[in-house]
């Protein structure tokens, strides 16, 4: 559904975006991650045709977005940072006003400003001026505006920030549903706790694309693994075990817990529980620990 090739922005001698590239399929939740300053906001302003590259290509639909515009936009749905409502209107006024730019019947536009305004619990207050609504309904508000056409893809950027942990519940349920729709999300979020539990893929971005995978590839990267045990008893008891171990590259002991960072842990498992059964170990659990999103993240962003 979106191809980018070899997409760069230059705002004078600050370079925003470097050659970046990346593909997303039809029906794909794709979180893009990454610093502030490291290049999102620019990249989905110019998937958007807000801002033209420097130098590179999009393709959307199928479609070279330069020189097709005006389709590009009839399809996406953008909900920015620091969404701008009129406050002196209407919620509901604000939605029509909107709906108003694309090709939407009279029946069919009414209907959806009452469908979104319902699902994002603001029909009840459809003709109170935006000025009187908190930033979180606002923030609601704009998701509305950004959905009202049906596009194929939505871009969204930080669709969470500023609402309460209720209403952030409810948008992350709605764009899990999006799937069923098979509508395209590009996802722009600080919330790696969301990208990690939303998206198919995620792409870490600093200027230039670092990694573009799922949080399973990341998770698997390389061989050594992490694993937690859980004795009875005080785990520092067996520490004599655990540095006769070769293959575990890290240990941290502490209380009743054992942490081990291992390579070849087919091999060295059963070997290890043996051990510390030999030695009247009560084991609890022995689990292997995923690394998070955050971690992955921040180690790749140092790198």
């Amino acid at each position: 559904m979106i191809i980018v090739e070899n997409l760069t922005k230059r705002f004078g001698d600050v370079l925003a975006v470097d050659n970046v590239s990346f593909s997303i399929d039809e029906g794909e939740i794709f979180a893009f991650l990454g610093p502030n300053g490291s290049g999102k906001t620019t990249t989905l302003r110019m998937l958007s045709t807000l801002i033209s590259p420097s130098s590179g290509k999009i393709t959307i639909d199928g479609k070279d977005i330069s020189g097709n515009s005006t389709y590009t936009r009839s399809i996406i749905g953008f909900l920015t940072e620091s969404p701008g409502m009129y406050e002196k209107i209407s919620a509901y006024d604000n939605i029509d006003f909107y709906s108003s730019f694309f090709d939407i019947d009279n029946k069919k536009r009414k209907d959806n400003i009452e469908k979104f305004l319902r699902m994002f619990e603001l029909w009840g207050r459809k003709d109170d001026l935006v000025a009187t609504f908190s930033k979180g309904m606002k923030q609601k508000l704009a998701i509305a505006r950004a959905l009202i056409h049906e596009p194929k893809i939505l871009l969204l950027d930080e669709p969470t920030s500023g609402l309460d942990p209720e209403s952030a519940h409810m948008v992350r349920s709605f764009i899990e549903d999006l799937r069923k729709s098979n509508t395209t999300v590009f996802l722009c979020t600080h919330n790696l706790e969301e990208a990690s539990s939303l998206s198919n893929r995620v792409c870490i971005i600093k200027s230039r694309i670092i990694k573009v995978a799922t949080l399973e590839e990341l998770q698997n990267k390389d061989d050594i693994k992490r694993f937690e045990i859980s004795l009875s008893e005080d785990a520092l008891k067996f520490e004599d075990i655990i540095k006769g171990f070769k293959d575990i590259k890290n240990y941290n002991l502490a209380d009743n817990i054992i942490k081990i960072d291992l390579k070849d842990f087919k091999k060295n498992n059963p070997e290890i529980i043996r051990e510390l059964v030999k030695r009247d170990a009560d084991i609890l659990y022995f689990n292997e620990v995923k690394q998070s999103l955050e971690e992955i993240y921040l180690n790749l962003i140092k790198e």
